[in-house]
């Protein structure tokens, strides 16, 4: 472990700390799980306390190229992962996303070669984790993702396509004004950078996840990075019937917003309770509120317990399919893949469920209903936009 900091007079003077074992030096750094590998190697980047804990689930999956930046030391300090850690000041931003900004770029060398010793060079793409609410996520997640944008470039990746942004949503009815406007702020921005981007909604979150104060984040991080690296990884699992890989699961991501789902079946009595599952799930998903008919591409991966369907056909889950279809736009492309596992036996004694559905649409549209509470909160922390529209707009809505 490497560790050094000294008290600052002021930022400029902060010497910023890293953490991590073995921190000295690039090593070749490889993820930990089992055989097949996942479709794409993934390095992640958390940036401020959301982001942070989020980064942290994917150390907890089994991703090991993970970066966490953070303006606060105790933030850091709070996250038990062995994952890498960069301090770029030692008191927080306050919810000051122009001191976050700055300090970013003001810091980009250090960020940089952090990320070279915490990631290596063996990397598909780069996801940027943050909250849109605070300082650190909403003023330097945006720039992050610009310096992510050139990584990629760099090895002649596709700075559109190759970096993906996870980024959290406030709640209005319990955020306030300031942390509203910052959400606005990093929202527009993040469009412009026309990455591929995946917006959960701390409103959403609360209706559909219980938690407690003990167990609070791991829980909800856990259902979004469970759930995408389960199509991550059974991008590459092999199958009888139909698959969906690794260019199908990108087709859908690089198409800009995207959701995803995920249900299970315990019994396949009826063929349509699937489809009529799978349209309530992604109304009420743990992200932002899109409308689900503006979707241009989808993957469904339906992993169905071998024993359990022996006797079963296609038949049986055709109707999901179709409804799918009919969630869409006219002309979309759905991307299907069917596995058979032999799903063993719940702890609890009862039988496993019939199968897993999981399911991914891209290209939506902006997520007006989530953004729009936002936005009416916003206005009361600063009048400088009219509509939601000027919000989004690239002549109006600087850096």
């Amino acid at each position: 472990m490497v560790k050094k900091s000294k008290e600052p007079n002021e930022f400029s003077d902060f010497d910023d700390f890293m953490e991590t074992p073995e921190a000295n030096q690039v090593q070749v750094i490889q993820d930990d799980f089992p055989d097949p590998q996942p479709a794409f190697r993934c390095a992640i980047i958390g940036v401020g306390q959301g982001g942070g804990n989020i980064a942290a689930q994917f150390h907890q999956v089994g991703y090991r190229r993970i970066l966490v930046v953070n303006t606060a030391t105790a933030d850091l300090d709070a996250i038990e992962e062995p994952i890498f850690k960069l301090a770029l000041d030692k008191q927080g931003a306050g919810k000051n996303r122009e001191f976050a900004r700055d300090l970013v770029r003001t810091k980009a060398s250090r960020i940089r070669s952090a990320f070279g010793v915490a990631c290596g060079d063996q990397y598909d793409k780069i996801i940027v984790c943050m909250s849109l609410g605070g300082g650190t996520g909403s003023g330097g997640g945006p720039e992050i993702v610009r310096m992510a944008q050139e990584l990629i470039r760099q090895r002649g990746g596709d700075p559109n396509r190759d970096v993906i942004v996870i980024a959290v949503l406030p709640e209005p009815a319990t955020d306030g004004p300031r942390q509203c406007f910052n959400a606005m702020k990093a929202y527009g921005l993040i469009e412009r950078l026309d990455v591929p981007r995946l917006y959960v909604d701390n409103t959403q979150l609360r209706k559909t996840i219980k938690t407690t104060f003990g167990n609070h984040w791991p829980p909800l991080n856990h259902r979004i990075v469970g759930t995408f690296h389960k199509f991550n990884a059974f991008a590459t699992r092999e199958s009888v019937h139909t698959v969906c890989d690794g260019r199908d699961l990108d087709d859908v991501i690089s198409r800009g917003r995207f959701i995803f789902s995920a249900f299970r079946i315990d019994d396949l009595d009826h063929k349509h309770t699937i489809g009529g599952i799978m349209g309530d799930r992604l109304e009420n998903s743990l992200f932002a509120r899109v409308k689900l008919s503006t979707a241009k591409a989808a993957a469904c991966m339906m992993i169905l317990n071998e024993s359990a369907v022996a006797d079963r056909s296609v038949d049986d889950i055709a109707p999901a399919f179709e409804e799918l279809n009919h969630l869409m736009m006219p002309n979309s492309t759905l991307h299907k893949g069917i596995y058979l596992v032999d799903l063993k036996t719940a702890k609890d004694g009862k039988l496993p469920p019939n199968l897993f559905c999981y399911i991914m649409l891209g290209g939506l549209e902006h997520p007006q209903d989530s953004l729009n509470p936002i936005f009416e909160k916003a206005k009361s922390y600063s009048p400088e936009y009219g509509t939601l529209s000027a919000f989004l707009s690239p002549e109006t809505n600087g850096s």
